[in-house]
C-alpha cells in the first residue's frame, strides 16, 4: 500500500473528527513534515503512523484494513463517476461532482480520473474546446516526459489514450499509439488500475485509432485482445465493439468469410447485452458501412451454414 494513501485517509480520519492538523502531529512528527507526507514528498514511516493512529483512537492494523476497503470503494465510486460521464448521465455526473469536489482522495490515481472525467464532461458539454482539453491531458499525465516513461498506470494509459481523440496533431497522436503499443507487449510495465473498464477501453480507442490509420492488422490485434480479455472476465463490456471493429477490418481487407462471423458474432453480444437504444445504433452503423440489415444478413449466415 503506498504512503500517500494512508496518508490521505488519516487526514479524511482527521477532518472527519475534527481534530485540527496542529493538534494531530503535536509531539509526533513536525506540522512541515506531516504536509510533506500528505504530498507525496516524504514517505511516512510505520511508527509515526501507529502514533496516529492511537491519536485517532484506532487500533492501526484495523486502520490499514480499513484504508484497502475505502481505497476499493473509492475507486468502485471513481469508476460508475466515469462511466456516468461516457454515457451523460447528467443528473448523477453533477450529484457525484457535487461530493468529491472537496474531497481529500485516498488513491492518486482515482483523484487523477476524476479530474479527467470532469474534464471530458466539459469536452462533451461543450464548455472546453478540443484544443484547451488536450493541452489540460497532457498536463496531467506530465506529456512532455511521457517518452522517458518505461512504465505506466493503466488509469495514464486511459488518459493517454483520450488524446487519440482529443489532439489534432497526428505525430503527437502516432507517438502515443506506439507508446502504449510497446508497453502493452510487455504487461510488466504495466500497473494496476483504479478503473475495472481501463484495460478494454484503452484496447478499444487504439484499435479505433488503427482503423483511422487503415492500419487494419493492428485493428484485429487489438480487437482480439479485447475480446480475450471480455471471455476470461465474463463481461460484454465493449464486446459488441471489438466485435464490430474487427468485422470492418476484415471487409476492408476483403476476408469475407471472417467479415461475417464477425458480424454474426457482433449481433450475439448485442443480444445478450439485451439494450434496445444499442442494437439500434449498430443497426445503423451496419447499415452505414456494410448496405446490410444486421438480423437478415445473421440469419441468412446461419442458413448458409447450415447449407455446408
Amino acid at each position: 500500500m503506498k504512503s500517500r494513501e494512508i496518508c490521505n485517509y488519516l487526514e479524511q480520519l482527521r477532518a472527519a473528527r475534527n481534530i485540527s492538523q496542529e493538534s494531530f502531529t503535536q509531539n509526533v512528527t513536525s506540522l512541515r513534515q506531516y504536509r510533506r507526507y500528505l504530498t507525496g514528498e516524504s514517505d511516512i514511516p510505520f511508527p509515526v503512523v501507529d502514533q496516529l493512529c492511537n491519536r485517532l483512537g484506532v487500533q492501526t492494523m484495523n486502520f490499514i484494513m480499513e484504508i484497502e476497503t475505502a481505497r476499493i470503494e473509492e475507486s468502485k465510486r471513481i469508476d460508475r463517476f466515469y462511466n456516468f460521464v461516457v454515457n451523460s448521465n447528467d443528473v448523477e455526473i453533477q450529484r457525484m461532482k457535487e461530493e468529491f469536489t472537496h474531497k481529500e482522495f485516498i488513491e492518486v490515481e482515482n483523484r487523477m480520473l476524476f479530474e479527467h472525467s470532469v474534464l471530458l464532461y466539459d469536452v462533451i458539454t461543450n464548455k472546453v474546446d478540443l484544443e484547451s482539453a488536450s493541452f489540460l491531458t497532457k498536463q496531467m499525465v506530465n506529456f512532455q516526459n511521457i517518452t522517458k516513461q518505461s512504465a505506466f498506470t493503466m488509469t495514464e494509459m486511459l488518459i493517454l489514450t483520450s488524446l487519440l481523440d482529443l489532439d489534432t496533431d497526428t505525430v503527437e497522436t502516432d507517438e502515443i499509439a506506439d507508446k502504449i503499443e510497446i508497453v502493452l507487449e510487455d504487461q510488466r510495465v504495466v500497473v494496476g488500475s483504479s478503473i475495472n473498464t481501463a484495460y478494454p477501453l484503452v484496447l478499444f480507442r487504439l484499435a479505433k485509432y488503427s482503423g483511422k490509420k487503415k492500419e487494419f492488422n493492428k485493428v484485429l490485434k487489438y480487437c482480439d485482445l479485447g475480446i480475450q480479455h471480455a471471455l476470461q472476465d465474463k463481461s460484454f463490456y465493449l464486446l459488441d465493439y471489438f466485435y464490430y471493429f474487427s468485422a470492418l477490418a476484415y471487409y476492408r481487407l476483403s476476408d469475407f468469410d471472417n467479415y461475417e462471423s464477425m458480424v454474426t458474432k457482433c449481433f450475439l453480444a448485442l443480444q445478450i447485452d439485451n439494450n434496445e437504444n444499442k442494437i439500434q445504433r449498430f443497426e445503423q452503423l451496419m447499415e452505414r458501412d456494410f448496405g446490410i440489415e444486421l438480423s437478415p444478413f445473421v440469419l441468412e449466415h446461419y442458413q448458409n451454414l447450415l447449407k455446408k
